[in-house]
């Protein structure tokens, strides 16, 4: 009954983390008050397939970095940008530090990543040439002087002025630029590795991932590549 009721509030994957959270208190209990097995073993998780493919095209990403530099702060659109060219998490962006960042090894060490491990983020040319003109590196401490809050709100004014420009210059093909996340930059900047022929465990090098199924999520190869690919071979024996 309350999964039912979990399912009209929220999506059937955030019913299956509540799950998890729960499991180990029941077995817990089970333990402390020697019941005979968690109520939870016989309880189902809903299904779902939630898996966001979702591919910037040029036009979206011309659109959407123009209403970007448009934000009041100007580290909005280098963070933005900055996440496109490392891939990194927003999160994990806004955790890192001057102290941390070596711009002779092209890196910027993260001790406290996702993966529970430590991670260097790598760094493309044109990273770090956003990070040699942000602010407040005399001063230390976070690379990325801006708050979560602020960032996500600044990206979703941008994102709807770029979608009522596309409308209004008459491209309703392009008005899905408002439909972008944040998070699609880690998407779109690992699917690049991958167009660019890069094998599996050199994209987990770049994306922190510690395991292919996780990092296969994030693979969306362009479909016009594929077929390209495709008609390219040649059969056997001409």
């Amino acid at each position: 009954d309350w999964i039912v009721e979990r399912l009209e509030e929220v999506k059937p994957n955030t019913v299956k983390r509540d799950l998890r959270l729960l499991k180990p208190i029941f077995e817990a209990a089970t333990w402390q008050y020697d019941l005979r097995r968690s109520p939870l073993e016989r309880v189902r998780a809903p299904s779902a397939i939630d898996e966001r493919i979702r591919r910037i095209s040029e036009d979206e990403e011309a659109l959407l970095f123009a209403e970007l530099v448009m934000a009041e702060n100007p580290i909005v659109p280098l963070a933005a940008e900055f996440a496109l060219e490392t891939g990194c998490r927003r999160s994990e962006q806004l955790r890192i530090e001057w102290k941390d960042y070596d711009r002779r090894g092209g890196t910027v060490w993260l001790a406290d990543a996702k993966n529970g491990r430590g991670r260097h983020i790598l760094l493309s040319e044109r990273a770090v040439q956003i990070l040699e003109a942000l602010p407040g590196r005399a001063a230390g401490g976070k690379i990325f002087k801006i708050s979560g809050n602020a960032l996500k709100k600044a990206f979703e004014y941008a994102r709807a002025r770029a979608a009522r420009r596309a409308r209004s210059m008459g491209r309703e093909d392009l008005v899905s630029v408002g439909t972008l996340r944040w998070h699609d930059f880690r998407h779109e900047a690992i699917s690049r590795c991958f167009d660019a022929g890069w094998t599996s465990e050199q994209v987990m090098d770049f994306s922190g991932h510690v395991d292919i199924k996780s990092l296969l999520r994030y693979r969306h190869p362009k479909v016009d590549q594929s077929v390209a690919r495709l008609r390219a071979m040649k059969p056997n024996g001409q």
